[in-house]
């Protein structure tokens, strides 16, 4: 299990690293950038969050084990809302219809306000992960895309899906919440009473960030190449 959470954490900063390389072949995607600086800062994140591990696991820094970097909800929970907002703020920019822009900004809005009164005054911000946050998060992001697949099928884009960044972090994204909010759900309720549950939790969601990570890495990886090899052509 702990070898599987190093993984993780190496595809982290591969997909980062494929989404800058990506961005410096078509650094005229500007949302493609955004994109790949919020896959680098969540690499930076989860280097941060290790900090609780390296305390419990050097003696010599036991004496922390009272203090406050002895759990690291105070960065994750943050990061959470920060990570909706910017899947939220991306596929927006995909989006053609004007009504329907406003409308996903405003529920940015609305969702970014809810998520900061339930963190100052609900006292979940130092405990646990915030389920306003995640659940709301996950339900708003998956209504985004639905509405961005609407838009696909009725307009050109769906001619050239093979070339629509947009389209491949969409179902990376899509498949990744649509499996772990439910997840995310029961465990608020039986991780307290059933270690079997906790332990396949643990298993399911180690493996979807792998899914997640690797894809991500595959398809910058991959559109850049293209995008080389389109370059090369053209100079042809």
């Amino acid at each position: 299990m702990k070898d599987l959470n190093y993984l993780v954490y190496l595809l982290e900063g591969v997909a980062a690293v494929s989404a800058l390389f990506y961005y410096k072949k078509k650094p005229a995607d500007k949302s493609a950038g955004f994109f790949a600086y919020f896959l680098l800062a969540t690499y930076i994140v989860e280097t941060i969050a290790w900090i609780p591990t390296i305390i419990y696991r050097w003696e010599e820094l036991h004496f922390l084990r009272d203090g406050f970097w002895y759990q690291n909800f105070w960065i994750h929970n943050p990061f959470l809302i920060i990570t909706f907002l910017v899947y939220g703020y991306y596929f927006n920019t995909q989006l053609i219809n004007n009504k329907a822009k406003q409308i996903v900004k405003f529920t940015l809005i609305i969702y970014f306000l809810a998520c900061l009164i339930n963190l100052l005054f609900s006292g979940v911000f130092l405990e646990s992960f915030s389920v306003l946050s995640y659940v709301g998060g996950s339900l708003m992001l998956l209504a985004i895309i639905f509405y961005y697949y609407l838009e696909i099928l009725q307009s050109h884009k769906i001619l050239n899906l093979q070339k629509e960044l947009g389209f491949y972090i969409s179902g990376v994204a899509f498949i990744y919440y649509l499996s772990c909010t439910p997840l995310f759900i029961y465990f608020q309720y039986f991780n307290n009473l059933s270690p079997g549950f906790v332990e396949l939790n643990t298993w399911i969601l180690i493996s979807m960030n792998i899914f997640m990570y690797t894809s991500y890495s595959f398809v910058f990886l991959r559109l850049a190449k293209k995008s080389s090899h389109n370059k090369l052509k053209n100079a042809l």
